[in-house]
């Protein structure tokens, strides 16, 4: 395998769903009846293949073609439609969606897997897939049957995309400050008209039409978020027969020159130059943030699937290349003249680089994964107690999916250029555009700093801290349960310890939240989201290791090799190698790595609040 191919390490994600999260056992539930631990791994495997081999050999082309205005629309690259096309035709663009609408209906989870592997295949077809899914979903959930039989199925099978729209330009973050407005005619038909920006895969020529999911305020509403409602607004009207009706008065102004996403339009649209667009309210006025929010929370899952994609191929390309690239000799040979060279993998810095990016690889992986099944597993509840625990921890964890996996992600893509120097800067390895592409993904559906104040605000002091009591119990659990681990206990020990520290840090927070107020908890917020969201990943990493040492005890016993330290493992025997690689990754980010997010909170725990006093 060549250090430009995409690679995905198909036996982690394997391991995944198979051995730790047992992905096999939703079967038992009606809604995941057909799905069990085969047809999962198939479909897995499978989703993987379509990435590599469909989607993967048009990154590099339409990250340097790009997108085009001409007459009006957005043109994407040529080389999207077929596997645009091929990927709906085959189910994995709506493996996840309703079958009622012509989706596969498979759990969320092995949806998210394919994703990632198509996001690291080609990140701007991905996004098509991601937004034109969420899209539906808010009909689908929210939407009259009128609306539902015009646009769900037509969305699911590629004829339409689809959008949201919530930014305009004197309003980025701050949605409740919009003005697009929304004029009622009867029925359930309002006239809107304004403009919105940063519209991601806002037009293109890949399907026949597009479905904007708006945010406008009716008139009369109330200012702020309370005034929002949500509107269905296609660039074309459907008739009731499902043809394509007249234009909708939709206007695309403008796509953005920017820094990565080539492939993915970027775009400026006007709704009701002409007074003549129409939109369709879905759920009721009044409601419009609350039912967004369906489609934000979702889209933040796959920003921070962004992370684990792209910094997955980074790893997986710069491994490859430290394993092809010839430079050096062994540096305990540095004297020997005679000594041969080395490829650079046996070189100490490239091989902390390396662990650095594959530990925070498969704890993005865990943290991501672990949130996905929680959708699943709320889906099926059988309680409303356990429905309620779980859509808890989808939104506890939702903020740090998105805010740490970003970040993360970045980090590990910075790593990999690192690792293969100069021809990492170059266009000639996939890796100097992984970063431009990543780059955005701390920024949009809410900055990091955003996903903090959402964590400490909505989340943390929220109802006297019950979710992060739900959480602390959590790792609690796995605490007294593996304390005296023969082989993970000293780890176990060094886990309590941040939990500790988490704890002091919120009794902490309580008491500078009464003394300065909430502008002083905002200082450190985005600190205690990377710490917080690292331990988290800890407590997942933690449970795979142990997985594995317990596995690893079933072969040294089964071949004998029960003396054997784990350098001296047969090679050849791939299972001894992944488990014990496991446990040297999870011991790796519990020793190593999230020290170094423990210590962006050394400004808060010494009360440091020179930010704001400062004159800048």
């Amino acid at each position: 395998m060549s250090s430009t191919d995409l690679t995905l390490d198909q036996r982690d994600i394997s391991f995944a769903i198979s051995e730790w999260l047992q992905l096999g056992k939703l079967n038992n539930s009606e809604k995941y009846a057909e799905f069990d631990q085969d047809t999962l791994e198939m479909m897995v495997k499978e989703g993987i293949r379509f990435a590599i081999e469909v989607v993967f050999p048009t990154r590099a082309e339409s990250d340097r073609k790009g997108c085009r205005m001409e007459e009006g629309r957005v043109k994407v690259s040529e080389c999207l439609h077929k596997p645009f096309q091929k990927a709906y035709e085959l189910g994995w663009a709506s493996i996840s969606d309703s079958p009622e609408y012509g989706g596969m209906g498979a759990p969320a989870t092995i949806g998210l897997i394919v994703s990632e592997a198509i996001n690291g295949a080609n990140l701007g077809l991905g996004m098509f897939f991601g937004l034109t899914s969420g899209a539906a979903k808010l009909i689908e959930t929210y939407g009259s049957d009128m609306l539902k039989e015009k646009y769900i199925a037509k969305m699911f099978q590629g004829q339409y995309t689809g959008t949201m729209c919530l930014s305009e330009p004197h309003a980025g973050s701050d949605v409740g400050a919009g003005i697009t407005s929304a004029e009622s005619q009867g029925d359930g038909v309002y006239k809107i008209k304004g403009t919105k920006c940063w519209i991601s895969s806002g037009d293109n020529d890949l399907g026949e039409n597009v479905i904007h999911a708006v945010l406008a305020r009716v008139k009369g509403a109330p200012d702020g978020t309370k005034g929002l409602s949500l509107f269905v607004v296609p660039y074309f009207r459907v008739n009731d027969d499902g043809s394509l009706g007249d234009w909708n008065d939709v206007t695309v102004a403008s796509i953005e020159n920017k820094m990565g996403i080539h492939s993915s339009p970027t775009a400026v649209l006007n709704f009701g130059e002409n007074d003549d667009c129409l939109g369709w309210i879905l759920g009721s006025e009044g409601q419009g943030i609350s039912a967004m929010f369906q489609m934000m929370n979702t889209a933040r899952i796959f920003t921070g699937l962004i992370g684990l994609s792209l910094g997955g191929a980074a790893y997986e390309n710069a491994k490859t290349y430290a394993h092809e690239r010839v430079q050096g000799t062994n540096i305990s040979k540095t004297r020997d003249l005679n000594a041969q060279r080395v490829s650079i993998i046996e070189h100490p810095a490239v091989r902390l680089n390396l662990i650095n990016m594959k530990s925070r690889v498969e704890a993005m992986r865990a943290l991501l994964y672990y949130t996905a099944l929680q959708f699943d597993l709320e889906r099926i509840a059988e309680t409303e107690k356990e429905k309620e625990n779980r859509q808890n921890m989808i939104d506890l964890l939702t903020p740090m999916c998105k805010g740490w996996c970003t970040e993360v992600g970045l980090e590990v893509v910075q790593a990999g250029l690192q690792v293969m120097g100069g021809v990492g800067y170059t266009k000639d390895f996939p890796l100097e555009q992984l970063y431009r592409d990543a780059r955005i993904s701390t920024i949009y559906e809410g900055t990091t700093d955003i996903q903090a104040l959402d964590l400490i605000g909505r989340k943390i002091l929220r109802n006297d801290g019950a979710l992060f009591q739900q959480l602390m119990g959590h790792y609690s659990e796995l605490i007294n349960e593996h304390r005296d681990h023969q082989e993970m206990g000293q780890l176990i020990n060094i886990f309590e310890g941040y939990c500790e520290s988490l704890y002091e840090t919120s009794m902490s927070t309580q008491e500078i939240l009464k003394e300065r107020g909430m502008e002083s908890i905002a200082l450190y917020a985005t600190p205690f989201l990377m710490f917080i969201s690292s331990v988290t990943a800890g407590w997942l990493l933690l449970q795979q290791a142990v997985i594995a040492s317990e596995q690893l005890s079933r072969i040294r016993s089964k071949e004998g090799l029960e003396d054997l330290d784990d350098s001296a493992l047969p090679v050849e025997n791939e299972n001894t190698i992944f488990y014990s690689n496991k446990m040297k990754t999870a011991r790796y980010f519990l020793v190593a790595v999230i020290p170094q997010y423990h210590a962006l909170l050394e400004g808060g725990k010494k009360q440091n609040f020179d930010a704001l006093e400062i004159t800048f």
